[in-house]
């Protein structure tokens, strides 16, 4: 082991222990020698492939380092050297990154594979981004509904293909606070009113949600796009943590009831297709078993603000999703 590798080795035993006297003068150290620069980075690209070899994706891994680290730490994934302004920060963090890299779990390996984009989606989300921004509720009104029309439109073609390579699959979406259980009871019924399954991993700050590719990608759009109009129609002034916290869970609970309604009016003239459907239900299913085999459920807290809960059921209501 040269020194460079030493002091490195140093510096993350001192993170992890909480000993900053000896973080301090190992990272000085580091920061001070120049030629250490080429081992930071050759442990850095070690450490994410065999992060990569636990399950993590590029994306996963920014998404977390964004969320326990800071943006900064993302951006460390991107350096191809290290600062020279204030080499102390830029090596502190580079070994906090490579502390953090090493903490994580082993995550089900996803394969989304690439597809072209489908025009639809285009559509869909030029939609939903006027629903987002425009200040008429019944102009909203009609392009939610149109879009949630296109998905379901959408994922039923795909489904009528039946193709043999058309397979579950999987994507993990951030869930981040506050009111991170609201927000995952969100994604749940967005997930399944589309078909799809989401699990929660509360600790890691994501869900992954397992479907068709059709289905994950209402599900990306909708889930998206109904956290920001959640966000406009919450009251923020002077109301309590527990009154918004509340009204999200309550947003979600009865935005769920509408989009099931919705998906099962488009799907009750497709009779032909409910074979295939039925089978694509299981595949999910066993895809969920396979790769969460230990899986539980667990009860939501209750609601601790009446007014809360009636504000995000009206809310709800005027999202009016058809």
């Amino acid at each position: 082991m040269n020194e460079p590798e030493r002091l490195i080795a140093a510096a993350k035993e001192a993170q992890f222990s909480g000993d900053m006297r000896a973080w301090d003068s190992a990272t000085a150290l580091l920061a001070a020698d120049a030629a250490a620069d080429g081992v930071l980075l050759a442990e850095l690209r070690r450490a994410r492939a065999e992060a990569a070899g636990r399950g993590w994706t590029e994306d996963d891994l920014r998404r977390h380092l964004t969320r326990f680290r800071s943006p900064a730490h993302a951006a460390v994934l991107d350096a191809s050297a290290l600062g020279a302004s204030d080499r102390f920060e830029a090596v502190g963090r580079v070994v906090e990154v490579l502390c953090a890299l090493a903490r994580l779990p082993r995550l089900a390996v996803l394969t989304r594979s690439a597809r072209p984009d489908h025009p639809a989606l285009g559509r869909i989300r030029a939609l939903l981004a006027k629903a987002e921004s425009t200040g008429f509720p019944a102009e909203a009104e009609a392009l939610v509904a149109r879009a949630q029309a296109l998905m379901t439109r959408h994922s039923l073609d795909r489904a009528a293909l039946d193709a043999p390579d058309d397979a579950p699959t999987g994507v993990r979406l951030g869930v981040d606070g506050p009111y991170e259980e609201a927000k995952a009871t969100l994604l749940h019924v967005v997930a399944e009113a589309n078909r799809c399954r989401a699990v929660w991993h509360a600790e890691l700050g994501f869900a992954t949600v397992l479907g068709f590719p059709a289905d994950l990608d209402a599900v990306e759009l909708l889930y998206t796009s109904l956290l920001v109009q959640a966000d406009t129609a919450m009251p923020k002034n002077g109301s309590r943590r527990a009154f918004r916290e509340s009204f999200l869970t309550s947003f979600a609970h009865h935005i769920g009831e509408r989009l099931l309604a919705a998906a099962e009016a488009e799907t009750a003239t497709e009779t032909d297709l409910l074979p295939v459907l039925s089978r694509r239900d299981e595949e999910v299913d066993r895809a969920v078993d396979r790769l969460f085999p230990e899986l539980t459920s667990v009860r939501s807290r209750r609601v601790r603000d009446a007014a809360g809960w009636a504000e995000g059921r009206k809310a709800a209501r005027e999202a009016d999703l058809g």
